[in-house]
């Protein structure tokens, strides 16, 4: 179970109406504010009561994930347990909800979607939405409009093409992610590119020792003065083809240990900046410039690549001058062209 939200956090305010006069009032924490998608957290107390949803029940200590989609005659909870287990997906059809900036105002339309961890999805409340309409409590066109969206969806959950991929990409354990990314989105984003393109050298090493130990034991590609025989043209062809592949995988996060950075893992600027003085006391330390030439070649070429990364996502996401990431560059560029002139 995530840790509970700190004072200050954002929340939102959620006035939940079930006509004909049914209201209810939840706080949320915000965790991610988009256009396309709003993320909100609920944890229930301990000595809360435990809240129904759907064909479940959320106890004391547990949690809800929400979804909101602006627009959407819809929003999708992903329940979990007091141990932080997986309850089941509920999608819960309501007015397209118009958010503001504290109070989001939404009123049920009665269908509900369930889809729990086992058995087929359920649609319920299907009777509550037929007494609303004859009662008039909900408007002909809502019945009709959340009639057929909740059939879609139901179609949708049956052919596993339901909840919408952001609700799978985020489960409970991606909550401290994205506090990481509400709360230091520059940083957030660095990180996120910087293992990005660590995973992809460590997946391309791999990838290389791999194809050169089979070309080396089937074919003379690598023999010393084979020159460029067709062997080794076909060697440093797949060769980079892997690369191409796997650099595209790795920034577009399909490569394992890709998916959101972690902020108890992350990288700073401060720890980058530190490591380029660090690294420069080596050559002050050791003067034979044939002992450490090679070695800081490559570290201070690396350390160049991940600062200029935080430079220029701490400035487009912080918009505020990145000091220590550009003064780091400045020092790493410098010692460069100090090893290679």
């Amino acid at each position: 179970m995530p840790a509970r939200a700190d004072a200050g956090t954002p929340t939102v305010a959620i006035v939940y109406r079930r006509p004909p006069d049914d209201v209810q009032h939840f706080s949320q924490e915000l965790l991610h504010d988009g256009a396309a998608c709003k993320i909100t957290l609920l944890v229930l107390d301990p000595d809360d009561p435990p809240l129904p949803v759907g064909d479940s029940a959320v106890p004391p200590g547990g949690a809800i994930l929400w979804f909101m989609f602006p627009g959407r005659s819809y929003e999708v909870g992903a329940l979990y347990d007091e141990n932080a287990s997986f309850l089941g997906y509920y999608t819960n059809f309501v007015q397209p909800p118009s958010p503001e900036t504290a109070v989001w105002h939404l009123t049920d339309l009665f269908l509900d979607v369930w889809q729990g961890p086992e058995g087929p999805p359920k649609l319920l409340d299907e009777s509550e939405l037929t007494e609303a309409a004859e009662r008039g409590w909900v408007g002909a066109e809502d019945v009709a409009r959340t009639r057929a969206e909740a059939a879609a969806v139901l179609r949708a959950a049956r052919a596993d093409r339901w909840p919408p991929g952001v609700v799978s990409r985020h489960p409970l354990e991606a909550v401290p992610s994205l506090r990481f990314r509400r709360d230091a989105p520059g940083t957030f984003f660095a990180n996120l590119v910087v293992g990005r393109l660590i995973a992809f050298g460590i997946y391309a090493l791999g990838a290389i020792s791999i194809t050169s130990v089979v070309f080396s034991a089937f074919t003379n590609a690598l023999q010393p003065g084979a020159g460029f025989t067709a062997a080794r043209v076909a060697w440093l062809g797949l060769i980079g083809l892997e690369l191409v592949i796997l650099l595209g995988l790795a920034l577009a996060g399909k490569l394992p240990a890709t998916q959101r950075p972690r902020p108890e893992e992350a990288l700073t600027e401060r720890l980058l900046f530190f490591g380029t003085l660090v690294s420069g006391a080596a050559v002050l330390l050791y003067p034979d410039s044939q002992l450490w030439r090679g070695a800081l070649t490559g570290l201070y070429a690396t350390l160049a690549v991940f600062l200029s990364i935080f430079a220029v996502s701490r400035g487009v996401f912080d918009r505020r001058f990145p000091f220590l990431a550009v003064s780091g560059l400045v020092v790493s560029v410098v010692a460069l062209l100090v090893l290679l002139l």
